[in-house]
């Protein structure tokens, strides 16, 4: 008679299997998770390049209704024709509650309550026309000319960075690491270097900030560290 000598796993066997089956869960879930984040985030960049295009139209619009402007004066008007000055040393802007801010929205054509964040830079209203800085001569143009634009679609959505002429989900402010602008908000690299850029803040539904946002350095600090 033919001795049967299969046999199945032992207890030990089956702990080894299990420790390699978590050590190669450990290290696959993470970049899993990541690809399923920018999957994610691809889905909205068309809305983001949406709300940008439309923002780009209303600033160039806003070029040819502007006349003279007396030096560091905003170029979009706060509600009853007054200039808020925010942000002494960048007179930036929070414009989420003017006609401006709702026609890029309707020339976005999104969703009511899309996007979460919206905020774009324009060159600076407080250099004059001729200043040259880090090789860049500044011109009329450039405060109607947006630089740069964060996008968030949703509160839990990762954000959408234009800058330097190009999207990315990588925060250029992130942790003090990868900085694009220095102190005095000029950027330091690429194409649009030496630009020093005014921040104006579009859309905001994060309810922490939703007032005096632009003066607000924990406004400032969330988006700077937000991965």
């Amino acid at each position: 008679m033919k001795k049967k000598t299969d046999k199945g796993f032992t207890l030990v066997e089956l702990i080894i299997i299990l420790v390699i089956l978590a050590i190669i869960s450990a290290l696959l879930i993470p970049t899993l998770v990541g690809y399923i984040d920018e999957a994610r985030a691809k889905k909205y960049l068309p809305n983001a390049k949406s709300c940008f295009d439309a923002a780009q139209a209303m600033f160039s619009k806003q070029y040819g209704l502007n006349d003279n402007l007396p030096a560091g004066t905003p170029v979009v008007e706060k509600p009853g024709g007054n200039r808020v000055v925010s942000g002494a040393n960048n007179r930036d802007q929070d414009i989420t509650d003017t006609e401006f801010a709702a026609e890029v929205l309707r020339l976005a054509g999104l969703p009511d309550g899309t996007p979460y964040l919206f905020m774009v830079g324009v060159g600076s209203a407080l250099q004059p026309n001729g200043t040259v800085s880090r090789g860049h001569t500044v011109t009329e143009q450039d405060k109607y000319t947006v630089y740069y634009a964060v996008y968030i679609e949703k509160e839990d959505s990762k954000a959408w960075y234009y800058y330097n002429g190009a999207w990315t989900t990588t925060n250029p402010r992130l942790n003090n690491t990868n900085f694009a602008f220095d102190t005095n908000n000029i950027i330091l690299n690429g194409p649009d270097k030496g630009v020093k850029i005014q921040y104006y803040l579009i859309v905001n539904h994060n309810t922490q900030y939703t007032t005096n946002s632009v003066n607000d350095k924990k406004f400032w600090d969330w988006l700077r560290y937000m991965e």
